[in-house]
């Protein structure tokens, strides 16, 4: 299970509420403009959480990014992106960019034309530095420092002005979000069930060492001071030097002598809770900020929050009081995809690393027997962000794996809201997705093709149009569209369907 080990070590920018006294007590960004789809229309606007007013209405066919420091970007007709400014939200700053991280507070971005090389760019577009060629993905910044792969998958770190500041020498390298510290995955693992990591300071240096079978990190950034982790069945925290330490955070014990169905705190130090289907606000107090009277509240900035009642969307204050009066049907409010990749890929490369993924049993870790007890240490601990959905989905490298089980993950309470893993679903199918827009229209095509003419190597012949099989009736097949591959490998045969393949036109 080794790569199901890494991908739980993996990058995440979600926050998490976690044992070790939940989200940091200030927001990595402060959201003042949010993406939204107004009551009634297919299109997207934005709007001035503060004032509650539409700043620009429908003037986008696909979401915007979360808007970071003024700055967003927006995927445009041909599949490329434009980067805006919010002080001119229909203008574009710079585009027809194939692959785009958002921009940070510092004032930069990651991104590669269509058929180029990685840049880090200003907020007016212009070049800071191209990158190596060999960089072949980069994230966004935080912090002033971002994470980057070469060729070779090893990961190092650059600063604001594109120069590399800790060389590529980890498998997996994490960022920088809260604090001055982040969680690496060494090289050159000796063990396939057991995982070797460090946590590293700003200039790569290196505060402590230790592994999964001692300390299984929950998360992969330091929040509070700390870093949660299991111990066996403990769940402790440790500090930047690896030394365990109590949980800073030990003010909820007001609201777990309230009884709530479920809480979590919020950035701001306030909790969310849930009893009798509804949702309110306390404080660490107890004491009702919002009233149980919502379907759910996310919380934004501290002073804001979306509402949720009805099935739509609206913004209040933190006393509950309405902003504004525009009601709206989605909202974008956290980055899908914190990397950007160059805008070619080695396609001989691309396609062995796919097949390293799988062999004739087992895909990215699962096979049919695998079920989602195998896999607990991927979720998180409430069951009601999974509830109704039959699917795990994880970053691994530059796929998005997809883990698909026969049943729901979790199942919510009609009467309670509760919800409660379904540790017996099993895995029926894994998708393995591969996002290769930002690169020449002949670049799927030629992947799938290699992977297929080595399906043999694996134990895998053609059985009928489109799908591949294995004497443990195992299955495969691909298929693409709109620049994204899929590798759809089965655990049963009879399940198996073939997938339609798209090329895209060259602009």
């Amino acid at each position: 299970m080794k790569i199901i080990t890494r991908a739980a070590l993996a990058a995440i920018v979600a926050l998490l509420m976690t044992a070790c006294g939940g989200n940091e007590t200030t927001y990595q960004y402060k959201t003042q403009y949010l993406p939204v789809q107004l009551e009634g229309s297919e299109k997207w606007s934005i709007l001035d959480v503060n004032s509650g007013e539409v700043v620009v209405k429908d003037a986008f066919a696909t979401a915007p990014s979360p808007i970071v420091d003024g700055m967003f970007y927006v995927k445009n007709d041909e599949g490329t992106y434009d980067y805006y400014d919010i002080s001119a939200p229909t203008q574009p700053v710079a585009g027809h960019f194939g692959s785009v991280t958002s921009f940070s507070d510092d004032g930069v971005a990651v991104c590669s034309r269509v058929g180029g090389s990685l840049c880090v760019i200003d907020r007016k577009g212009a070049v800071i530095k191209e990158l190596p060629k060999e960089v072949s993905q980069c994230s966004m910044f935080a912090r002033g420092m971002a994470a980057f792969q070469n060729d070779n998958g090893s990961w190092g770190y650059i600063n604001v002005s594109g120069d590399t500041i800790v060389p590529a020498n980890f498998s997996t390298a994490n960022l920088f979000l809260y604090n001055d510290y982040a969680l690496v995955i060494d090289e050159n693992q000796a063990s396939d069930s057991i995982v070797s990591f460090s946590v590293i300071d700003r200039h790569g240096k290196v505060m402590f060492t230790s592994n999964t079978g001692e300390y299984q990190p929950i998360q992969s950034y330091y929040i509070n001071g700390v870093l949660p982790a299991m111990k066996g069945d403990t769940v402790v925290c440790l500090n930047k030097d690896g030394k365990e330490v109590d949980n800073p955070i030990t003010d909820q014990k007001q609201v777990e002598k309230a009884g709530y169905n479920q809480y979590s705190r919020t950035p701001s130090g306030d909790f969310i809770v849930l009893k009798d289907k509804k949702t309110g606000m306390v404080d660490k107090s107890g004491k009702v900020l919002i009233p149980m009277e919502h379907d759910d509240l996310i919380d934004i900035n501290g002073d804001r929050l979306i509402a949720v009642d009805a099935g739509l969307y609206h913004i209040i204050d933190r006393t509950g009081k309405p902003v504004g009066n525009v009601k709206f049907s989605n909202a974008h409010v956290s980055e899908d995809n914190p990397y950007a990749t160059r805008g070619f890929v080695d396609t001989d490369l691309a396609a062995a690393s796919m097949m390293m993924l799988f062999d004739e049993t087992s895909c990215c870790g699962a096979n049919a027997q695998t079920t989602l007890m195998d896999m607990n240490s991927m979720v998180s601990t409430d069951a009601r962000m999974y509830a109704g959905s039959n699917t795990l989905i994880m970053p691994q490298g530059p796929y998005v794996i997809q883990y698909v089980f026969d049943r729901e993950v979790a199942t919510a309470d009609s009467v309670t809201g509760n919800a409660e893993f379904n540790y017996d679903a099993r895995v029926k199918c894994v998708i393995m997705t591969l996002g290769v827009n930002h690169c020449p229209a002949n670049t799927e095509p030629t992947i799938v093709n290699k992977v297929e003419s080595r399906l043999g190597t694996k134990g895998f012949v053609l059985a009928r149009e489109g799908i591949f099989c294995s004497d443990y009736l195992t299955a495969l097949t691909m298929g693409y569209d709109k620049g994204i591959i899929n590798l759809i490998y089965y655990m049963h045969f009879n399940e198996s369907v073939p997938q339609t393949r798209n090329k895209r036109s060259e602009k």
